[in-house]
């Protein structure tokens, strides 16, 4: 057995090294050396919501458990643009009424997703308000290590693939980490 050893020893001696040695003379541009190389520990994450969010993915939640001890806030949001328009428009038993239901979705939401997550043993806290979207999450941001951003959030587009205009500048915009699922 130890000369069949020594054979394959001789045959493909610097083969690996040789090669290694190319693919990052080649690739050094791409790949990260050990010291480049920085895992995040993210411990507070926010995830807002609001009517178009129908829920998370088993990719994210695969993620954020990942991490040790992280607290993930989870945030409904009711633009209230929207509500002083329709009172504007309809009166203020429609904006009651509409603010009723957007509200009553928010904490089946809230429910089943930190349900979920609860689940998987994160800590979670929930919070729901009227407010802006964008400018809220843009400021709360800056109190967390990370920020998960659903693709619909803010705006509902007829292709499930899109991302809507009020997701993509949040992500553009943050001076945090952004996941975007």
């Amino acid at each position: 057995m130890e000369y069949f050893k020594s054979l394959i020893n001789r045959k493909f001696k610097d083969v690996v090294g040789t090669r290694y040695k190319d693919v990052l003379k080649d690739y050094r541009e791409f790949l990260l050396t050990e010291d480049e190389i920085v895992i995040c520990n993210f411990r507070k994450v926010l995830m807002p919501l609001d009517i178009f969010v129908k829920g998370a993915s088993e990719d994210l939640y695969d993620l954020l458990t990942a991490f040790d001890g992280i607290e993930i806030n989870l945030v409904y949001i009711t633009d209230s643009d929207v509500v002083s328009i329709i009172s504007d428009v309809l009166g203020e038993d429609t904006a009651g009424v509409y603010q009723a239901r957007k509200e009553e979705y928010g904490t089946k939401l809230l429910e089943k997703i930190s349900g979920e997550l609860e689940g998987r043993g994160m800590a979670v806290n929930r919070r729901q308000y009227s407010g802006h979207k964008w400018d809220d999450v843009e400021i709360m941001s800056e109190n967390y290590d990370l920020v998960a951003i659903s693709k619909c959030y803010g705006g509902g587009r007829g292709d499930e693939n899109e991302i809507s205009p009020v997701a993509q500048r949040l992500v553009q915009q943050m001076s945090v980490s952004t996941i975007l699922y």
